[in-house]
């Protein structure tokens, strides 16, 4: 049986760092033109798992209401986001720009528990679409790690289309793909060689598709395609746009925090274009996690071009926690004022009065606490 835990306990110290840095991340995204966007938590299953890949699916809390409707509690926001955007608001000016705090019940399964309730904080740009678009987001993420203090972190661009082309071009079956991507996944180059080798794929894409298992990234992953694969027009131009994204934050002065990793492909099934995960040593998992999906709002409509990313609250406060709260147990003591019952106005004249002056207080009985 699995042991199932809430997302923080009760009175969990972290739970005031929680409320600050979700307030800090609607600031940062509020300052970048994105309006907080109200969806249900609630929904009918029906209606939003054209938008939820398997795994999701898999690890959603589904019912049965007593009108005998099948809901889900939402298990993703972006396809949710997605969703009340094709039926709600498909009429709004493009670009648009909306931005959410939201609580999300999955399984998310660590260390032999299994985690139900998470919070995600996130933006997604709907609309928008190239290099400028794609860096905008990029920039938003960065600007928000840096306000939150953080500074052991990197961000890991992939290319899910340009991994999807080069799959699809290889001749590889759709059974295969998935092996092979699994294989780029566990980062093992040597498997994914054995795997096309074993199916007859040309040698050219062999070489092309193993160094996207690369445990080393950069540029030169770039390079090695280019060279395997060189009369290739469109592949030539997906290139040659993921230069043009990391030339960008470069010039930003963001060159040392993103990086070219063509084997972070991990995440949902809707990702379209570039995917990107932010990570740092002292986090048990991603801190965030985005990328472009241009055909999941058409599941719910039209198509419509997209990208965006999502943080773990979770994880920024396991960063977080541990700097914070030694700073709050220095700067936050809390001065004790007796309030007797006998002549209760008096001490709480004194708390109010220190209150006004913004000092940290807190209320005793002591007559009542002896007993």
């Amino acid at each position: 049986m699995l042991d199932i835990q809430q997302v923080t306990p009760a009175l969990d110290r972290s739970v005031s760092l929680r409320r600050q840095v979700t307030a800090q991340a609607m600031q940062v995204f509020g300052g970048w033109g994105y309006r907080e966007i109200q969806i249900p938590l609630l929904e009918h299953f029906d209606a939003l798992k054209r938008g939820l890949d398997e795994d999701q699916i898999a690890r959603s809390f589904r019912f049965v209401d007593r009108a005998g409707n099948l809901m889900v509690l939402r298990p993703d926001v972006t396809p949710a986001v997605a969703k009340t955007y094709a039926y709600q608001l498909r009429g709004l000016p493009l670009p648009l720009r909306v931005s959410y705090a939201n609580k999300v019940v999955r399984v998310e399964r660590a260390f032999g528990a299994a985690q139900v309730e998470s919070y995600q904080l996130g933006a997604e740009l709907i609309g928008g679409q190239g290099v400028v678009a794609d860096v905008e987001v990029l920039l938003v993420v960065l600007e928000l790690l840096e306000r939150l203090g953080l500074r052991q972190f990197h961000v890991n661009l992939a290319d899910h289309k340009l991994a999807q082309y080069l799959l699809s071009t290889s001749g590889a079956p759709r059974r295969i793909r998935q092996e092979v991507r699994e294989a780029i996944l566990a980062r093992d180059p040597d498997e994914v060689r054995r795997i096309l080798r074993d199916l007859g794929t040309r040698n050219r894409y062999v070489e092309a598709i193993s160094v996207l298992a690369g445990l080393e990234g950069g540029l030169q992953q770039l390079d090695v395609i280019e060279n395997a694969i060189p009369d290739d027009p469109a592949l030539f131009e997906r290139i040659a746009y993921l230069r043009d994204v990391e030339k960008t934050v470069d010039e930003l002065g963001y060159g040392r925090r993103v990086r070219i990793d063509l084997g972070e492909l991990d995440g949902p099934d809707y990702y379209t274009g570039i995917g990107f995960s932010v990570v740092s040593e002292g986090a048990s998992r991603w801190i965030a996690r985005g990328g472009r999906y241009d055909k999941l709002i058409g599941l719910f409509g039209v198509d419509t071009p997209a990208v965006g990313f999502s943080f773990s609250l979770e994880t920024l406060v396991e960063l977080l926690h541990p700097k914070m709260a030694r700073g709050t147990r220095r700067r936050r003591k809390h001065e004790l004022v007796n309030v007797s019952e006998d002549a209760p106005a008096m001490g709480f004249e004194k708390a109010l009065e220190r209150r006004r002056n913004n000092l940290s207080t807190r209320i005793v009985n002591r007559r009542q606490e002896k007993r």
